[in-house]
């Protein structure tokens, strides 16, 4: 053994090394056991910190749930990169919410789903460029930006280094992908992402407190207004109004209304769930643990004063300097909130609001019109607001605050919307939100109204009854999304634009100086800066990477119908400047699907042949319309003979240059293409092959009819009648139940392979709806076949006025077969109430 203090010379070094040499390969082992054991350990203790979290309660295993990690939409503005980027758009970002700091190895990316857009097939998509920020306990800090990522191999994962850096909380900002580009998607998001780090130390704290019930006194209740305690909460009841408030902590136990004071509330409208807090107080603090948030416990404590029709809840959150006195107060029509707010300092948080609500969309879809805040999280809106509920009613938000904000979102793969009170807030560009310093304080007024419309006196009852009950309804808006859709809790459906712009010409204001026009400008605009949705945007699928507008030739027709209404309604002049390069992209994008130059739009990617298999070019979308569709080019058509004008109007005669032209070709075209010698009316395609497709389609008879100057009258008369003639010799029922699209059973060659097989009646193939009815019972009308449209207007609006019509997500009443059974999806589609528009252009005053 050397002695540590022995000095030695070269030449004892040397004899030294000999006297060492057959120990060597058990120094050598050692060392490299040590290393590789390191490593092990190091890899072993690295996790992926985006995985979810299998949390057990006290009740059992509820199911696994994410505790740190979750996906948030953002509105952004374009970074200095990102050229040609809409001046606001939405992405998504995977947020990592930790109380406690850790250390990040790498970051990874791999495939995805991509946005599906439904009648479409399902593909992978990958991020292309994305953003990591860091929370350094007052700001965020980008620490990794990368662009122009290649595509990941099947099965591979892309690692970025992130050299063992510590961080409390993170932010990873999907800005690009390939498929939808600059709109980075839910989907994709949630599972490009992984994030390699150190496993978090600290656990999760598991603590629940209840609130003490200070005072509990139900007597002197006003007018109207009753109240009863059980189960842990006190209900009041009234005719427009129930509600059941929550003792132990913050919250609604209940909600229900009837905005028409008929004391139709049975139905609790929330969601609920054992082990979660989906109502009452949210708070998670970033670079802390959460106080409330929906998958955490509710560690608040507070106090519940419950004095006739008041509660009022007390709570301190000394941890972050935070206090609130909220004060519910009951009336027979309404309910009124006093909020305070009091904070010492600013706090940062994930999640903030003073009221959250979860409401069941198997129960009802809700939906939230208000006008948009673009900024930080989507969703924020600002009051007035409208809170609808379909078939049950609508309730008014109303405030004089300045310091008030309302948030709508729409979780679809949990059938729920929300609803959040935000006091004293400033929405970040990060998607977080601080609370201010200071005291804020303000009051509410939460009221059961309906919307009125003023009618002629001679409007049948149940036609009235029809209106007041759907008129909201049919302008399903989602805040969060920033455009219409077929439901509160449902795709965006671009497709659909005629038919909300039709109606919104006609429901006018909604709210004191906001325009019912105004949701579709937003959706519009969503539109043109080439967003995903229903039947719209890019694709990439076994036929390559193209727009679905080029397989779905309505989406662009409906689109530029919308556009037309917009402009003759709320267009302005700095509008059309700032969108008309995407118009003018659009406008020769359709142009250039006229193949054969005839004028008549082409789908090349739905050939419509029998045997195909094809989806749509058109709403009806399991039916393979294709090449030239009927449907489709006659909405083309209406919107070329307006748009110019209003291109004209506005300062902007070069988008208007060729329309006309364009439009006299396909008028020149159509009847030669659609008309069937053989029927008397007009076929619904004809295919690549040269054939016509002839289902005796109702809805493009009428669309084509109810087109100005595109069937001479008598033609138009003769083409009705034959209908009208074919629908009583098919024995079509009760027109309550809604109008077959098609009178003759659509075989199983001209139907995509999920259809086939089933019986005439079924869904697309003659199932009864009210979506697309329109427009055969306006052709009547404008035909002059006056009794049969009244007839038919009358008994489809008998399901709108008893609400039989429409239902909560997934109840399928939007189609029934002939006998009444249902046989839809959604159990809503904004497209049912279309027939709406046609009952206000006859009876509103």
């Amino acid at each position: 053994m050397i002695s540590p203090s022995l000095t030695l010379q070269p030449s004892a070094l040397h004899s030294s090394f000999f006297i060492l040499l057959p120990y060597l390969p058990t120094f050598i082992f050692l060392i490299f056991g040590h290393l590789i054991s390191s490593i092990v350990q190091a890899i072993s203790s690295a996790i992926d910190l985006l995985a979810p979290v299998q949390v057990d309660t006290a009740s059992g295993d509820i199911g696994r749930q994410q505790l740190s990690t979750a996906c948030k939409a953002i509105w952004t503005t374009p970074l200095p990169t990102e050229i040609g980027a809409p001046a606001n758009r939405i992405i998504h970002s995977r947020v990592l919410q930790l109380s406690h700091p850790i250390r990040l190895n790498r970051v990874g990316l791999r495939k995805g789903l991509g946005y599906h857009k439904c009648g479409s097939e399902h593909h992978d998509d990958w991020i292309t460029a994305f953003r990591l920020l860091v929370w350094n306990g007052s700001a965020w800090e980008e620490v990794l930006y990368e662009r122009d990522i290649r595509e990941p191999h099947s099965g591979e994962i892309i690692w970025f280094d992130l050299g063992n850096i510590e961080a409390r909380s993170v932010i990873i900002e999907a800005r690009e992908c390939y498929i939808d580009k600059l709109w980075t998607g839910w989907n994709i998001v949630s599972e490009a992402f992984l994030l390699e780090g150190s496993r978090p130390d600290a656990p999760i704290k598991r603590k629940e407190n209840r609130f003490s019930v200070e005072k509990l006194d139900i007597n002197n209740l006003p007018y109207g207004v009753s109240a009863r305690i059980g189960d842990g909460e006190v209900r009041y009841k009234t005719p427009f109004i129930e509600v059941g408030f929550i003792m132990g902590k913050t919250g609604f136990a209940y909600l229900s209304i009837d905005d028409s004071g008929n004391g139709r509330t049975d139905r609790n409208l929330l969601r609920t769930q054992p082990g979660m807090n989906l109502q009452g107080l949210r708070l998670h603090p970033v670079g802390m643990p959460a106080f409330s948030a929906i998958f955490l416990r509710f560690v608040i404590k507070g106090k519940t004063y419950v004095s006739g029709n008041t509660i009022r809840y007390e709570i301190e959150i000394p941890e972050i300097g935070q206090r609130y006195v909220l004060n519910w107060t009951v009336h027979i029509d309404r309910i009124s909130l006093e909020a305070i707010r009091m904070g010492e300092h600013d706090v940062r948080a994930w999640e903030s609001s003073i009221w959250y609500s979860s409401f069941h969309s198997e129960v009802s879809a809700t939906s939230t019109i208000a006008p948009i805040l673009r900024k930080g999280e989507v969703g924020l809106t600002s009051l007035p607001s409208l809170f609808h509920v379909p078939n049950f009613g609508t309730l008014r938000f109303t405030s004089e605050s300045p310091n008030l904000l309302l948030r709508s979102d729409s979780f679809r793969p949990f059938r729920m919307t929300a609803l959040e009170i935000k006091l004293g807030e400033r929405p970040e560009p990060e998607g977080d939100y601080t609370l201010q310093k200071g005291t804020y304080t303000a009051k509410m007024e939460i009221t059961a109204r309906p919307h009125i419309i003023p009618l002629k006196p001679d409007t049948p009852p149940v036609i009235r009854k029809a209106i007041m009950n759907s008129v909201i309804t049919s302008l399903p808006y989602r805040p969060d999304t920033a455009t219409l859709s077929n439901n509160g809790n449902s795709m965006h459906c671009p497709l659909c634009m005629d038919n909300w712009s039709g109606l919104a010409r006609e429901i006018g204001e909604l709210l004191p100086g906001f325009h019912a026009m105004e949701l579709v400008r937003e959706s519009l605009q969503r539109w043109l800066d080439i967003a995903p949705g229903y039947a719209s945007g890019p694709m990439l699928d076994s036929k390559g990477y193209h727009l679905a507008e080029d397989e779905y030739i309505m989406t662009g027709a409906a689109a530029f119908l919308g556009m037309a209404d917009f402009l003759e309604v709320l267009g302005t002049r700095e509008w059309l400047d700032a969108f008309a390069p995407q118009i003018r992209k659009q406008l020769d994008l359709m142009k250039g699907r006229d193949i054969d130059e005839d004028g008549i739009v082409e789908s090349t990617y739905r050939t419509g042949v029998s045997g195909s298999g094809d989806w749509s070019t058109c709403w009806f979308d399991v039916i393979s319309f294709g090449w030239k569709c009927a449907f489709s080019n006659a909405l083309l058509y209406e919107a070329l003979c307006r748009l110019p004008e209003q291109f004209r109007r506005l300062g902007h005669p070069d988008l208007a240059s060729g329309l006309e032209e364009w439009a006299a070709n396909i008028k020149s075209a159509y009847l030669p293409t659609f008309f069937n010698e053989e029927t008397g009316w007009l076929a619904g395609w004809r295919c690549k092959e040269d054939k016509l497709h002839d289902y005796a389609f109702i809805f493009v008879n009428g669309c084509a009819v109810n087109t100005p100057g595109l069937i001479e009258p008598k033609l138009a008369r003769s083409m009705m009648e034959k209908l009208w003639d074919e629908t009583k010799r098919v024995g079509l029922p009760s027109y309550r139940l809604g109008l077959p699209g098609n009178l003759w059973k659509v075989p199983d060659y001209d139907m995509v392979s999920i259809m086939h097989g089933v019986s005439m009646g079924y869904y697309a193939n003659g199932g009864l709806t009210l979506s697309q009815s329109r427009h055969f019972v306006k052709a009547l009308f404008t035909v002059g076949m006056i009794e049969e449209g009244s007839a038919m207007l009358h008994g489809l609006c008998e399901s709108l006025a008893d609400g039989s019509a429409f239902s909560g997500l997934n109840t399928g009443v939007d189609w029934r077969f002939w006998d009444g059974w249902p046989c839809g999806y959604e159990g809503l589609l904004a497209d049912q109430f279309g027939i709406v528009m046609t009952a206000l252009e006859r009876y509103k005053r």
